[in-house]
């Protein structure tokens, strides 16, 4: 998410995958918002594709999980992912289509931008996109606070140590694949039928030492890399000890914000114990779900991990999940062409010039000839059968319980 970037803009479309009499069943549908600077040229658009790096073995770089839900069926395979210098940058996980059944947690999208984020039948939050693209209006149901939205077991001390013992670099792979088995395994997983990017989102090292407002957090930032580039800043944290009901995520003057599904109680022993893990550095990542439509993260798994960071100052790790389209590329012949023709004027001529040392020319190369499929993030929505007016009605009844009354109409209205 670029900051201060007023050509971010978010498209709501849909698309029916079902024809017929498979029409009367929900439907899936795009809710996508471009994360990023605006891509002016085709190197822009190929810096947010991903390679599937083929793997010798499921014991290395690719398995398999089969999740063992009676009505979330799938099986889930994945992969890492690698540059083209075989440096590891997120996890590919491809899920199969099962049953037709939503997941327990998933959007739902309706006329006029309306959006919903459901934990079965129970609205999370409401939000709306403005009519002018500068953002997006979000509303917390503080009636859904008092039952946590848990997809995933509570991590163990043993693993946390076992990860704990890893080297740095190696912690957030491992994490990464840790978390999408516990999701294969859980009955309760948001993950729908497509193919999945797990990427990690780490603290920049010269932002952490002045406090929460100034943390940036970074994904792998590489033309050899071919995922999405991920960015999140500290001051875009929305509050879990006291979360408001209402909030203007700003992309004119700001970036998507990090959202979180429940309120934080401080008094909570695992804040505690998870606050100690902080200071002895081995702290789980937090695990995102980038949402397009919102240009934010959500917080699946880790709200009282982030609180104790927080609260201990010291800037924690993400891993980001997003689903994907693929889109093929076709590099351009002309370019192409131009590479080579300057390589052999170049010849076996020394270079004066550092920049140009053989390894440099061999990222030329394999840049100007990179065919790979570009994977953009694309957030699956279900497309709701229920009236604009019921989205409407929900969103005025909270606000008016929370004294926001003041604010419906700009809500309702979309302005910005």
């Amino acid at each position: 998410m670029g900051r201060c970037s007023r050509s971010r803009r978010t498209d709501i479309w849909r698309r029916s995958r079902l024809a017929g009499e498979e029409a009367r069943k929900p439907c899936i549908v795009l809710v996508d918002a471009f994360a990023g600077k605006p891509a002016s040229t085709g190197e822009e658009a190929r810096r947010s594709s991903a390679m599937i790096a083929p793997g010798p073995g499921p014991s290395t770089c690719a398995g398999r999980f089969h999740s063992r839900t009676g009505t979330m069926a799938e099986q889930l395979y994945w992969r890492d992912i690698e540059d083209s210098l075989g440096n590891w940058s997120g996890l590919g996980v491809e899920v199969e289509p099962g049953p037709t059944n939503r997941p327990p947690l998933y959007l739902r999208t309706g006329a006029n931008a309306r959006i919903k984020l459901m934990h079965h039948d129970t609205p999370l939050f409401w939000a709306t996109l403005a009519r002018d693209h500068c953002g997006v209006w979000l509303v917390r149901n503080p009636l859904a606070d008092g039952a946590e939205c848990r997809l995933l077991a509570p991590i163990d001390s043993p693993t946390v140590e076992q990860h704990a013992a890893l080297a740095p670099e190696l912690r957030i792979k491992a994490w990464s694949r840790y978390f999408v088995s516990r999701l294969s395994e859980s009955a309760r997983h948001f993950l729908t039928p497509g193919f999945w990017l797990a990427q990690g989102l780490l603290p920049e090292p010269s932002s952490t030492a002045s406090g929460l407002d100034h943390w940036r957090f970074t994904s792998v930032i590489d033309p050899l890399t071919h995922v999405p580039n991920w960015h999140l800043y500290g001051e875009d944290f929305l509050d879990n000890l006291q979360p408001q009901t209402l909030e203007w995520i700003d992309w004119w003057h700001g970036g998507g914000k990090l959202i979180g599904l429940h309120r934080v109680d401080l008094e909570a022993g695992r804040l505690k114990w998870w606050r100690k893990k902080a200071r002895e550095g081995s702290l789980p990542p937090i695990l995102l779900w980038y949402v397009g439509g919102l240009a934010s993260y959500v917080v699946i798994d880790g709200h009282y991990r982030l609180q104790a960071a927080i609260a201990e100052n010291l800037a924690p790790s993400f891993i980001v999940l997003s689903a994907t389209r693929e889109r093929g590329f076709a590099p351009s012949l002309e370019h192409q062409q131009r590479v080579m023709d300057s390589l052999r004027k170049r010849g076996d001529a020394v270079p004066r010039n550092p920049a140009l040392s053989t390894e440099n020319l061999n990222r030329v190369l394999i840049q100007a000839f990179d065919d790979r499929p570009q994977y953009r993030s694309a957030t699956p929505a279900w497309a709701g059968n229920e009236p604009e007016s019921q989205w409407c009605d929900e969103v005025r009844q909270c606000l008016g319980g929370q004294g926001l009354a003041d604010e419906v109409d700009a809500v309702i209205g979309r302005h910005g």
